[in-house]
């Protein structure tokens, strides 16, 4: 393929987003007050439009915990009627229990090619995602993390500088 691939975008419902819908805070990437709606996929095709971008990959944008099989759901649905995007990367919780049946459910999509779990933590608190700097040294994390191999996903990796020696 030689056209272009938009390998990092997020489409959303603004009702589907507690983070997005609730009282703007300041946060890692800025001001947000701009983004409070939806932002369906119509609006990322129409903003494509002359860009050269020929198919993306839905990152996944942090829906509420225990959501991200509706994610999936959504996306693929959405993929499936308009034929964008093409490829997801979803999120797991490699620390829950549940983590490994999260990923084997996650398998039935098509769109699936890979995780994302934001694993930054700062000393300022308005800049985590995680509770701890060192989540990816937790054994339970560490054994969950490897079943993605048996999919042959990918893995964001999305960390600070400081954290960088545990990755």
């Amino acid at each position: 393929m030689e056209g272009i691939v938009d390998a990092h975008h997020h489409i959303w419902r603004l009702n589907d987003l507690g983070w997005l819908k609730g009282l703007t805070q300041p946060r890692i990437f800025g001001e947000y007050q701009a983004i409070k709606r939806d932002y369906l996929i119509e609006d990322f095709t129409r903003d494509l439009e002359g860009s050269g971008v020929e198919q993306s990959v839905y990152i996944q944008v942090n829906w509420p915990p225990h959501e991200e099989l509706l994610e999936a759901e959504w996306v693929q649905n959405i993929s499936d009627k308009n034929g964008w995007p093409h490829a997801f990367v979803g999120y797991v919780d490699f620390g829950a229990e549940d983590a490994k049946a999260t990923l084997r459910k996650l398998n039935t999509f098509p769109l699936m090619r890979g995780i994302r779990q934001q694993l930054h933590w700062h000393e300022n608190p308005q800049y985590c995602f995680q509770s701890t700097p060192d989540l990816m040294n937790q054994s339970a994390w560490q054994r969950n993390f490897s079943f993605i191999q048996e999919y042959g996903w990918s893995f964001e990796l999305q960390v600070f500088a400081s954290q960088m020696k545990n990755a």
